[in-house]
């Protein structure tokens, strides 16, 4: 058998092609194809939407009944007199002396002209005093 080496000898395929064919192939393919129909889906005939639709308006509902119960919510009332009075009695922690720090010059004037002092005896200021922590400077 004789060594057939490859690169002394030019072997030709069997293959051709024709002149013009790449030019014209992209062309023919296309002509080939089906033409694509565009399908339309009505939006109301769609689930997603209706059920994004009534999500949201779920939760514009939901904020807008929060918002409404915040703003009542808001609105302080002030305690009355008797309510006050009633706290500061039952109040242990509170002494007079702090009391006295929290009262201007109207509040003590009110507070004087409401306290009868005429039927108050000199032992009981004693007693008064005497039972309650102050601490006079002198």
């Amino acid at each position: 058998m004789n060594d057939f080496k490859l690169d002394q000898h030019k072997l030709k395929t069997g293959f051709k092609t024709p002149d013009g064919y790449f030019e014209g192939l992209a062309d023919k393919v296309m002509q080939q194809l089906p033409e694509p129909q565009a399908r339309v889906i009505p939006l109301y005939r769609r689930k997603p939407v209706w059920l994004s639709a009534a999500a949201a308006f779920i939760i514009m509902l939901g904020f807008s009944i929060f918002f409404r119960s915040m703003l009542f919510t808001t609105q302080t009332v002030q305690p009355d007199a008797e309510a006050i009075e009633n706290y500061l009695v039952y109040q242990q922690g509170i002494s007079s002396y702090q009391l006295s720090q929290n009262l201007d010059q109207q509040d003590i004037a009110e507070l004087n002209a409401t306290i009868d002092v005429s039927h108050i005896s000199a032992e009981d200021i004693e007693d008064y005093l005497s039972t309650e922590d102050i601490y006079i400077n002198e």
